[in-house]
């Protein structure tokens, strides 16, 4: 792990209405795959899930259709407004039978003092969150005490440190993806976390994980990759900027960015990627990382 996970404090991005877009739009993009590894890490019909940094839903709705009604989701996210639109958005899919969503910080989340009848959860899931805890191996470590013994324990991290992201090379792609990079560094938080998911479940004394990665690629007229780059440096101008990090020489943030990417790109005639995927599982013994129980 480098040193600059250690210094994580907490989700960089904020929940302003750009960057709740930007969530969805992230979402999208990264369904199919986020979708693939839940069902490859074991997740199946009738289990109950426990989805933490559950954000607007997204990781929660997908476990819903695979579980399906006989199962249940339980979402933990600490910000009320993601919390909010996450129970609407529910609400509007009709997952309110199968999914719910508590208002928490992962630090001081407890299902068992929470007034209902405790059942461990089959699997702990959560998509985008480690790498923007303090103590991710600790965190970790808590929360796998609410899954029970042979239950399964499925994170989806990112990678955004690759410095040759476009073939051929696409200056104005290379240049905004590496913004992204430049902003965790200049926060603390590691940009290549993905990478570090096994020691990260090692550390929290969790059996030796399966690995999976991949980057989506793109570069084809419409692909959802230029949304992708687009929204994410539009939502994260403000913080580059009060972080003194320079944007690229000629390039204008505005709702035209998506357009100048794809522009760049065809113009380029390049293939060009988003950011990496690493998703770690492991199925739970009864080890000594287990919590005591009533």
């Amino acid at each position: 792990m480098s040193d600059t996970a250690e210094h994580a404090t907490g989700y960089l991005l904020g929940h302003a209405a750009l960057e709740q877009r930007r969530l969805l739009i992230q979402a999208s993009y990264v369904r199919p795959w986020t979708a693939r590894l839940l069902r490859r890490a074991g997740l199946t019909e009738g289990m109950s899930v426990l989805d933490v940094g559950s954000g607007l839903g997204d990781v929660a709705f997908i476990a819903a259709e695979i579980v399906g009604p006989g199962g249940r989701v339980v979402g933990v996210e600490r910000e009320p407004a993601a919390v909010d639109t996450a129970r609407r958005r529910a609400a509007s899919a009709a997952f309110t039978d199968i999914v719910s969503f508590t208002n928490a910080d992962l630090a001081e989340f407890d299902p068992v003092g929470s007034g209902a009848a405790w059942r461990p959860f089959d699997a702990l899931v959560g998509r985008f969150v480690l790498q923007y805890l303090p103590d991710p191996a600790g965190t970790l470590r808590r929360l796998a005490g609410f899954v029970r013994p042979g239950g399964i324990v499925v994170m989806h991290d990112m990678d955004v440190s690759n410095p040759d992201v476009s073939v051929p090379r696409c200056a104005l792609w290379n240049d905004c993806y590496a913004l992204l990079g430049a902003l965790f560094r200049a926060h603390g938080i590691a940009p290549d976390f993905g990478r570090h998911l096994t020691r990260v479940f090692l550390d929290a004394g969790l059996p030796w994980p399966d690995v999976d990665s991949g980057a989506m690629t793109g570069g084809k007229p419409g692909s959802t990759v230029f949304t992708w780059l687009g929204s994410a440096v539009q939502a994260v101008e403000p913080l580059l900027r009060q972080a003194g990090i320079a944007l690229p020489d000629g390039l204008v943030v505005d709702d035209q960015l998506v357009a100048t990417l794809e522009r760049a790109v065809q113009e380029s005639r390049s293939m060009v990627l988003g950011n990496t995927h690493y998703g770690a599982w492991t199925r739970l013994n009864d080890g000594p990382h287990r919590s005591e129980r009533p």
